[in-house]
């Protein structure tokens, strides 16, 4: 097509785009963006361990070894040596994510006034929610120096987002309103001088680093619970922090090195416990190889924060594109596939570019995820492949629509070809008005808009002309061809009149083809008939298929590959150009392609009839068949494979001959005598096959349609 942007592309793009837009907010859409999300997460190159911060596992071994007489869990007394040992060596901040909320003897009196105590120690608590009662924490310890160990599930179970703060109601046995990373972070960043603030917007910032707030359809979410202060975790590393056992530590076997100046996080890593939560590690695994402990995710959250903050690491945070971005880029990709479809609309060419899309834009929102966006992609790809899909089913309905409709004039044209002849045999041979050598004065408008510029050529019954459209905006180039009916008796032109305005429209429709010039308009002044077209700034194949001038094989195929493709999709909609021949092909300055012009069937109404038939086209180049006036879609193939031989050769069709044994063409050289065509060239003989059978002067022994010759020269 013409222009990348036509209505029915266009128009395709933006109702597929409004669809999805309606299907994503029901959040159909929101799984598949989640397990992309997984699946990007995982794909990423891993940043290694933070080196701020000391996992304690508690693993099934700890809890066997040191569990209490009277419970399967660890006793006051465990738990109060083992902070007493972790203080010592002087850590930043300890997070104990062991809930405390019931006393679990010996020791439990002594771990209280420890945590009571402590300005480093952050022990837990829960709070309640609809379905389950919340965990309050250690008795006595003040809220400020709690928090909490709440997590956010998303529909699936995986644990995306970082709850960082919460208001709790009056009814909450956890008062605690900062998570229990945040807590460790903010105790951390104590040391700088880095205190929590917030923005007029009430969005929390630390130092330089504003948290965005988590919207409720951000990325690829749709609707979800953004209760709390909500922000997005990025995911450090599958192991975001080096690990030490509980009996490790009581059996002084860890260095104060992995100590001094870290977080420690406090926690059971035992699957026993039931604290092994889904991650985006473990989306799509059918073991339990991805998921982590609470302690585990605790620190990636611990971690996010002091690299947003410490590292000037803005990365860590996820970014997001507005709602109206959203749509914005859903409509470039709907736009984007609607183009490709009216671009090529071969099924199998289609999809490789279609997939060539589909792989751009999962490698750009890779690129941009590794980046901290996160912005949909599922939406977009569908937007692609659906917009794609429309245009191309509507192509092929108006493809349809033209056929039937040029089939409708292609019909009404031999009606008026036959009525043509019987009023010029009635006539006869006398005659005619002839166009005057002189141009129309350019300062006349003709049809009151095209200036007349200069002369580009004239015929015995037409004249082509360069003219100025003052009615366009930069008055652009255009080409009118003045046609002269033969007679200009009232009923001769009354059927011109109808063939000229069928051609006219058929040309039309075919000039929507980008290697086709585009009707721009018709219409008859004083008993003239005129076409205008679109200029093609170029030179025609007269100047470059010169007398004894030869063409390469390689350059001729190419030649006749570029021109094929044209003559299919002009033969798909069963018409004929009749006038193949060089000075119709013209070579387009701005990108080098052949355009195809002058279609032949109009000259009907200039036409002198000849042994009682019409004949339109060039002497040379014209079969048999179409000399008696009685052309077929393969008669263009014919003129198409003299062309070839002209520029292999070297020489005018219209010396060619035929062999009265084996009717190929024959030209004459020099010496008088006949040579095989292909002696004069230098051409395999597969080339020169597919040549001999293309100007067979048999029409039913010839090719039948252009996309066999072309399919017979993908093997020369």
């Amino acid at each position: 097509m013409k222009n990348f942007f036509t209505l029915s592309t266009v128009f395709s793009s933006v109702i597929v785009t409004g669809l999805l837009f309606v299907v994503q907010q029901l959040g159909v859409l929101e799984p598949l963006e989640l397990k992309l999300f997984d699946q990007m997460m995982q794909m990423r190159a891993d940043s290694g361990s933070d080196s701020r911060l000391l996992i304690v596992a508690v693993t099934e071994d700890d809890i066997k070894k040191w569990k209490s007489p009277t419970s399967d869990r660890l006793s006051g007394e465990v738990l109060d040596n083992l902070l007493g040992k972790l203080e010592q060596y002087q850590p930043r901040a300890i997070g104990l994510d062991i809930f405390r909320d019931l006393p679990i003897e010996p020791g439990h009196n002594k771990l209280l006034k420890r945590l009571q105590q402590s300005d480093i120690i952050i022990p837990i608590c829960k709070h309640s929610s609809d379905n389950q009662s919340g965990v309050s924490p250690p008795e006595g310890v003040e809220p400020s120096r709690v928090g909490f160990s709440d997590v956010v599930e998303d529909s699936d179970g995986t644990i995306r987002r970082n709850l960082l703060l919460f208001t709790p109601t009056a009814n909450d046995n956890c008062a605690a309103e900062y998570s229990l990373s945040l807590q460790l972070a903010l105790k951390y960043l104590e040391t700088g001088g880095i205190q929590p603030q917030f923005t007029d917007k009430q969005e929390l910032q630390l130092r330089n680093t504003v948290f965005k707030r988590l919207e409720s359809n951000s990325g690829g979410y749709q609707n979800i619970d953004t209760g709390g202060y909500q922000i997005l975790l990025n995911y450090r590393s599958s192991q975001v922090a080096e690990k030490v056992t509980l009996t490790d530590v009581l059996s002084d076997k860890v260095n104060r090195d992995l100590v001094k100046d870290r977080i420690i996080l406090i926690g059971s890593t035992a699957p026993s416990l039931k604290d092994i939560l889904n991650t985006p590690y473990s989306t799509g695994k059918s073991d339990t190889s991805g998921r982590m402990a609470g302690v585990e995710i605790h620190a990636q959250s611990v971690s996010q924060i002091l690299s947003a903050v410490l590292d000037n690491n803005k990365q860590t945070l996820f970014w997001f594109l507005p709602e109206w971005g959203e749509v914005v880029w859903v409509l470039v990709w709907s736009l984007a596939g609607g183009i490709i479809a009216s671009r090529i609309q071969h099924p199998l060419r289609l999809a490789i570019i279609s997939g060539a899309g589909l792989a751009v834009l999962f490698a750009g929102n890779f690129f941009i995820f590794t980046n901290a966006g996160w912005i949909p992609v599922v939406s977009p790809a569908l937007g692609l492949v659906l917009a794609a899909g429309s245009v191309l089913a509507y192509s092929v309905y108006q493809s349809k629509q033209e056929k039937e409709k040029i089939a409708q004039q292609v019909h009404q044209q031999e009606e008026a070809m036959i009525q043509l002849q019987a009023i010029l045999r009635q006539r006869g041979n006398y005659s005619s008005p002839t166009i005057p050598d002189q141009i129309p004065s350019n300062t006349h408008l003709l049809n009151g808009r095209y200036k007349i510029i200069e002369s580009l050529g004239r015929g015995g019954f037409s004249h082509t002309y360069l003219a100025q459209d003052t009615q366009r905006p930069s008055h652009p180039l255009c080409v009118v061809k003045q046609l002269r009916p033969a007679h200009q008796e009232e009923a001769f032109l009354s059927v011109a009149r109808r063939l000229f305005q069928t051609e006219a429209e058929i040309l039309e429709i075919l000039g929507k083809h980008e290697h086709i010039p585009q009707l721009l308009a018709y219409f008859e002044q004083n008993q003239q008939f005129y076409l205008v077209q679109e200029f093609i700034k170029g030179h025609s194949l007269e100047k470059e298929i010169t007398p004894n001038k030869k063409f390469a094989e390689a350059d001729v195929v190419s030649l006749l590959k570029e021109v094929l493709q044209i003559l299919i999709f002009v033969h798909g909609y069963n018409v004929i150009h009749r006038d193949i021949k060089p000075s119709n092909l013209i070579r387009r300055e701005s990108d080098g392609h052949i355009v195809l012009i002058d279609f032949g069937a109009v000259k009907q109404i200039q036409t002198q009839p000849q042994n009682n038939t019409i004949a339109i086209g060039t002497r040379g180049y014209m079969p048999p068949e179409q000399m008696s006036g009685q052309p077929r879609l393969n008669s263009d193939i014919y003129a198409l494979g003299i062309l070839a031989i002209q520029a292999l050769t070297g020489t005018d069709p219209k010396t060619f001959q035929r062999d009265s044994n084996t009717l190929r063409v024959v030209i004459p050289v020099q010496d008088g005598t006949l040579q095989n065509w292909y002696n004069l060239a230098e051409i395999s003989d597969k080339f020169a096959a597919v040549l001999d059978r293309m100007v067979n002067e048999n029409c039913n022994s010839r090719y039948q349609s252009a996309k066999e010759v072309l399919h017979s020269l993908e093997d020369v």
